[in-house]
Formats: structure tokens, sequence, C-alpha cells
């Protein structure tokens, strides 16, 4: 199959790219601007161009572009999308629903969600992590858990989500403010199941309107309800991130690796931002304990940071996780915790059993290079598109 891959610099683009070739599918790369989600003119003419010209036959993207599916309708041809943003409003547009859709969601929660909508083509479908790739970087074929060399005693990559959503609202009234505050903080305290939508009431909603103005196109199958608990979501990620990553710094060497101001964490040791194809696997490698904080909006799914410090064959500390609990095994193939008392005793604990925690690293290693490779996951998706059944 020669397949037009739409690329926007995102950071799995080579591993798709070469596991694409090595599973025998000719490729074209492009990467085209576009002012319009749904509609615009000139980016439909070039993309149809490149089509013509090397006479695709597919098309391909990590995320979905109504723009694209509207092509991919034209010329009647398949469009694959693999989601790895959660939520990801592009879904709710009507051109999702075209037959010529083939949409892969990682997370199963935002897949049950979905469902109502009419897509056609629709799967639950985790993501995935190039290990070949990681150990030819690290230059080694496999993390055995024995290696030496381990630098910082506990790690965390990622953003703090300061420029959050709700953080831009000017105002709101006491009463409001503090009902928000409470939802929140009860979230901060439950792991595994998300409740906050269920906690914005019409009236709730309708003053927030008035505060924040959150607005999709009109076509949109998306609720207010669901675009202001995703801004509550992001302000509940950062808050735990950076009272966790406090905590964190009074008790151990923790490092880390953001481009958010590291003055939020002072008592942290400031790694800067690391490159994900080059850098990022040996700092997962290096460290003794890394970290894993979810987005709040991904109620249940693996998020990709999980599966690449796994990936690289470092110790993983996640906040409890739907599908991580049900793939992998806990205090087997990584550590989970629910809550900050648990963090900072599992933290504790695991810098002082040594060999535990590599073989932990080294058996999630297994895990992953077994069940989420890329080879593994792109041959299954194939595998749906051709044959067009579901998966459950």
């Amino acid at each position: 199959m020669r397949i037009l891959y739409y690329t926007w610099f995102e950071n799995s683009t080579e591993d798709m790219a070469q596991t694409l070739v090595l599973l025998g599918h000719e490729l074209v790369k492009c990467n085209i601007p576009f002012q319009d989600y749904e509609t615009d003119e000139v980016f439909a003419r070039q993309l149809s161009e490149v089509l013509k010209k090397y006479a695709c036959s597919a098309m391909f993207s990590f995320n979905f572009f109504p723009v694209i599916a509207k092509t991919a309708e034209k010329y009647q041809i398949k469009y694959i999308s693999w989601i790895y943003d959660c939520p990801h409003w592009t879904l709710y547009s009507p051109a999702a629903k075209s037959e010529y859709n083939y949409i892969f969601v990682f997370d199963r929660v935002q897949y049950l969600n979905l469902q109502s909508l009419g897509i056609l083509h629709l799967y639950h479908f985790p993501l995935a992590v190039n290990t070949r790739k990681i150990c030819e970087v690290l230059g080694k074929p496999q993390p055995e858990y024995e290696e030496e060399g381990e630098q910082t005693d506990v790690s965390f990559v990622g953003s703090l989500y300061e420029h959050n959503r709700y953080d831009k609202i000017h105002y709101l009234p006491e009463y409001l403010k503090g009902y928000l505050e409470g939802v929140m903080q009860a979230q901060q305290l439950v792991y595994g199941y998300n409740f906050v939508s269920e906690l914005l009431t019409d009236d709730v909603i309708k003053r927030m309107e008035a505060c924040l103005g959150m607005h999709m196109p009109d076509a949109y199958a998306v609720s207010e309800r669901e675009l202001y608990a995703a801004a509550l979501n992001e302000k509940i990620t950062s808050q735990e991130r950076i009272s966790f990553l406090n905590s964190l710094s009074k008790s151990f060497r923790l490092t880390i690796y953001t481009a958010s101001p590291c003055s939020l964490v002072p008592g942290a040791q400031a790694g800067g931002t690391v490159d994900y194809n080059q850098q990022m696997p040996g700092v997962f490698r290096r460290s003794k304990i890394n970290l894993n904080m979810t987005l709040r909006s991904i109620q249940s799914g693996i998020p990709l940071r999980a599966l690449d410090i796994m990936g690289a064959g470092g110790f993983l500390l996640s906040n409890y996780q739907q599908e991580l609990a049900e793939q992998f095994e806990d205090g087997k193939d990584l550590v989970l915790y629910a809550g900050k008392e648990e963090l900072l005793d599992k933290t504790r604990y695991y810098l002082s059993h040594e060999r535990e925690r590599r073989e932990i690293a080294y058996r999630g290693f297994l895990k992953v290079q077994k069940l989420f490779s890329y080879e593994i996951r792109v041959k299954q998706m194939f595998e749906f598109v051709q044959e067009e059944k579901g998966m459950k």
C-alpha cells in the first residue's frame, strides 16, 4: 500500500514512518500548512496534487484532521488516524463520520464517549513505543537490570501546565470559585474515575461561560460541559504535579526536565528540556525512579510517557491508571500510587531496594517490547483496516 503520511512534526513521526516501511508499505511524507481544521481550499488542492502525483491509496496521520478526511472522501481512499491527545476535539466534527475514516483512540473512556457520534470505523487502540530505536540510541541491545550507571534518584519529564485555560479566567464570583476549587480538590483525591463533568451543573456552566467563553464550531457535537471539564482537568493536573513534585523535592534528589518555570519547584534540580528521540531515553534509563503523572483528561488510557519510560528500560512509578493496571502488574512490571503519601512512601522504598527496582524495570521493558512495540501495534492496526472489523 502506498500511503501519504501527513506529519505535523509530532515526536513519533520517524517511529511510525520506519515501521510502515518495515511492514512493506511505500511512504510519501508531507507537511502542508493549513489555516483551518475544517476548510482550507489551498491546502485541499495541494494535498490532492500530492495524492495524484504519487497515486497514494491511503492517508495516515497522528490525530484527526477534518480537512484531510474531506479530501479522502473526495477521492474515496482510506484515512487512518491514530489519536494521541485526549480529549481530541476534532473527532466531534461531522467529517469524522465519513465511511473512509479509520480512527484509533488510545483512551477507552474517550472511545466509549465517541461511540454515540456515528463514527463508522472507530477502534480502541493503545499507543506504542519504538524499543528497537531506543536500544540503538542507548547503544545496548536491551536493558539488563544489573547494569550500572544510574545518575539521578528521581526524574520527571513533562509540563507543569502553568498556562492552563482555567488560570486565564480573570474573574469568578467567590461562591463559584469556591465550588470549582472544591471540585478540583475532591478529584485530586480520586484515581481511576473522573467525575469533574458530572459536578458541572447547567447553572455552573452558564456562569463559567460568562467568565471564560470557550467555544467550538456549531457543527461540532461537543458539549460545553466537556469543554469546561477539560479546562478544570488541566488545572487539576497543574496543581497535582506542582504539589507532588515540591513534596518529593523536600526528601529526595529530584530532577525535572521541563520548559515550565523551575521556580515552581524550587527544591528540584533543573534538567532543562530534552529531545524526545535522542536524549529522553537516556534520562529514563539513567534515573532510578521515573515519574508519570497523567494529564487528568486522560481518564483511562495508557499515557505515551509511561510507555516511553518502560520502553527505555526505566523504572516507572505512575499514578493509578485503569488501562495501565490492566496491562501491567503493579509491583512486577511497574509501580502505581494513588495519592501523595503513597507516592512518597513508594519512592522511599524503591530507592532503598535497588535489585527489586531494577528487576521491575527489566520486566516492564520486556512487557512493552512484547505487547506495545510499533511493529506489533501497527501490524494489528492495518489488519483492522484491511478486514474492517471492530476492536473492543
